[in-house]
């Protein structure tokens, strides 16, 4: 695949086709076009570019967390909260399939860091170890697991950074008619940029199941696979030890925030 930085490269990739992602990269672009300014210094406004999980079709395949990924999790989620350490920590997680009742699911097991050196963490790049990466597949692989994620972190960035992104600069019809909530609650293009490498790498093997996963600062879990052509949100995630679900967000919960201006909180949080 070739190099993809922009949102005119995404457009000529094909990428993702007619897809429902048309809409917001028109107005993200209309927003660029308007602000120059906010073409970040990284060159990647894709990267930039907010993508509402709830936009994603529902796949109800059941993802179980261990206790001690649960125990990762809510230290990633606290971490992410607080101004010195509110970064993009970069994982992977991997599961092996197993049945819940009579459904075939997955069991995450292992998180493992596959960040790159600690002082050069961003706020708002994420910046995964390669050779991290491959030792955990080769993990994986040796282990047999089946189910292989990449996965980082979006923080609670300050307001001043807030609003430098593009999710702040459109216009509140496109917010609400695209599920599109403040920055670091959002995913992105970049994010489904990336998860298509590790996708092709195992598209031959069919016994592997891969995804993204986004660990947002409000304790939300959004996790992407693909199945052909089609990207698909895992919405059934559940802490195995208690049976008790991990939020993932709906347009019921958008339309209910949005009126009473309320907010979530993590619901391991006393």
């Amino acid at each position: 695949m070739s190099e993809i930085k922009t949102l005119s490269d995404v457009k000529q990739s094909g990428l993702f086709g007619t897809s429902n992602f048309d809409s917001i990269i028109n107005n993200s672009m209309q927003v660029l076009n308007n602000h120059p300014e906010l073409v970040s210094e990284r060159g990647m406004d894709i990267g930039d570019t907010p993508i509402s999980p709830m936009t994603l079709d529902d796949d109800y395949t059941p993802i179980l967390f261990s206790k001690e990924v649960m125990s990762s999790y809510e230290k990633l989620v606290n971490i992410i909260n607080i101004t010195e350490t509110a970064k993009e920590y970069s994982f992977v997680l991997l599961g092996k399939s197993g049945t819940l009742g009579d459904q075939e699911c997955y069991l995450v097991d292992q998180i493992i860091d596959c960040n790159s050196k600690e002082s050069g963490l961003n706020s708002r790049v994420t910046k995964i170890d390669e050779q991290k990466l491959n030792q955990a597949i080769r993990f994986a692989l040796q282990n047999g697991y089946n189910f292989i994620s990449i996965g980082h972190t979006h923080p609670n960035i300050p307001e001043e950074e807030k609003n430098t992104t593009i999710a702040n600069y459109l216009s509140d019809e496109v917010r609400n008619s695209e599920y599109i909530r403040e920055a670091g609650l959002n995913l992105s293009l970049q994010d489904f940029i990336s998860y298509e490498s590790l996708y092709q790498y195992f598209a031959k093997n069919p016994n592997i199941k891969t995804a993204q996963t986004v660990i947002m600062f409000n304790g939300e879990i959004a996790m992407v696979c693909k199945t052909g052509s089609s990207l698909n949100r895992l919405v059934f995630l559940m802490d195995r030890a208690t049976g008790k679900e991990i939020y993932v967000s709906s347009k019921e919960d958008f339309d209910k925030l949005a009126k009473d201006n309320s907010s979530f909180e993590p619901s391991f949080k006393q």
